[in-house]
């Protein structure tokens, strides 16, 4: 076990449902917070009253950003469960104290940093796109780099669960566009769906990207 991972489990454990409110924006944290298991969705609200997301952060990663250094005294987003998931809630001193006194846990911050920097530079490129067809790609792609599950034995397909409305609000996209340019990908074999799951043909995906 590393020495971050049993730094961490000395803490209180807090588990959420599938769209339970974790922190609201503008709410001064308890602690510095660990994914322990599940996902936890960031995202922001319109003044009109649309979801926005941000990000999307994952097992043994800390929000809110920030907080554990001292730079924000309050959250800047709000944050609830993506899918059923756990944290552990840890002092901000004591998170501080430990990162300063083990290289190993600072190095894993330094690039769990370096990983989120990437995947926002992700969403910037994604929402700069001209066309929503475009748009909506790019955030399939990112959105699948996040909390997609390969589909085996087909290691080139990618699977996540996520409606039209949620890819919607995170282009500030209406449903009605969104759910038109899903079917025009459909119809270039770059994506299929049932229910709320998309399966993503990384491949094909990847070049209709890059071909610009």
């Amino acid at each position: 076990m590393d020495s971050f991972r049993q730094f961490t489990e000395k803490y209180p454990l807090q588990s959420y449902k599938k769209g339970e409110t974790i922190l609201l924006k503008g709410e001064k944290p308890k602690g510095v917070l660990i994914v322990e298991s599940g996902l936890i969705k960031m995202y922001s609200i319109t003044g009109t009253g649309y979801e926005r997301l941000v990000a999307i952060d994952r097992r043994g990663e800390d929000f809110p950003i920030g907080f554990a250094f001292g730079l924000i005294d309050k959250s800047q987003f709000f944050y609830n469960a993506y899918t059923r998931c756990s944290v552990r809630i840890i002092p901000q001193d004591k998170f501080l104290t430990h990162l300063h006194s083990n290289v190993e846990s600072m190095y894993r911050h330094h690039i769990r940093m370096t990983n989120l920097l990437l995947s926002t530079l992700s969403r910037v490129h994604a929402l700069e796109q001209s066309t929503a067809a475009d748009k909506i790609a790019h955030t399939l792609f990112y959105m699948a780099s996040q909390v997609g599950v390969i589909l085996r034995p087909y290691k080139a397909k990618l699977e996540i669960s996520v409606t039209q409305q949620e890819i919607a609000n995170s282009l500030g996209l209406s449903r009605e566009t969104t759910s038109i340019e899903l079917k025009k990908l459909e119809a270039l074999h770059l994506v299929s769906h049932t229910r709320k799951r998309y399966t993503l043909y990384q491949e094909q995906l990847q070049k209709y990207i890059d071909r610009k």
